[in-house]
Formats: structure tokens, C-alpha cells, sequence
């Protein structure tokens, strides 16, 4: 029967959605320190000629690699706590 169905006007009014403001997790501390860059080979041509080059080629690729994981750990650090891993000037 139409009559005994249950009509809108029946349910009370929901209740206003509330905001709730929520922070985002911080990292560990240890992962907001910035990339530690350790000072190069030295740069003395007559040592650089005494160091086979497949064995030169293999430190460059390592001495990029891990300077790029150190900027993206910068940029990490950075977008975490702003202006935290200032580059310093060439």
C-alpha cells in the first residue's frame, strides 16, 4: 500500500559534515638531515692517469649515482622543512 511507505520528510535531517583539520606524519629525524657530500678524489692528473680507465669509468658512475640519490634526499629534506639544505655557491 502507497500510503504506509516511508516518505522523505520521515528521516530527520542529517547532520552537517565537520572538518577536521589533520597533520601530515613527519619522517624520522634522521631522514631530515641533509645528504653528507664527501670530498672527491684529488684532482692530480699524473694520479688520474694511474688509475685504469674501466676502473675510472666505474668511479664516475658510482660518484654520479650517489651524488644524484644525495640531491634527491636534498629535495626530500627540502619539500619536508623548507630551505633546509641550502646549496652552497661554486
Amino acid at each position: 500500500m502507497p500510503g504506509c511507505a516511508h516518505r522523505a520528510a520521515d528521516l530527520p535531517p542529517a547532520p552537517a559534515p565537520v572538518a577536521i583539520k589533520v597533520e601530515a606524519p613527519r619522517p624520522p629525524a634522521e631522514l631530515l638531515a641533509c645528504a653528507e657530500r664527501p670530498a672527491g678524489l684529488p684532482e692530480d692528473p699524473d694520479l688520474i692517469a694511474q688509475i685504469p680507465t674501466r676502473l675510472r669509468a666505474g668511479i664516475i658512475r658510482l660518484a654520479q649515482a650517489f651524488g644524484a640519490n644525495a640531491d634527491r634526499h636534498d629535495r626530500l629534506v627540502d619539500w619536508n622543512a623548507p630551505g633546509t639544505c641550502r646549496k652552497a655557491a661554486p
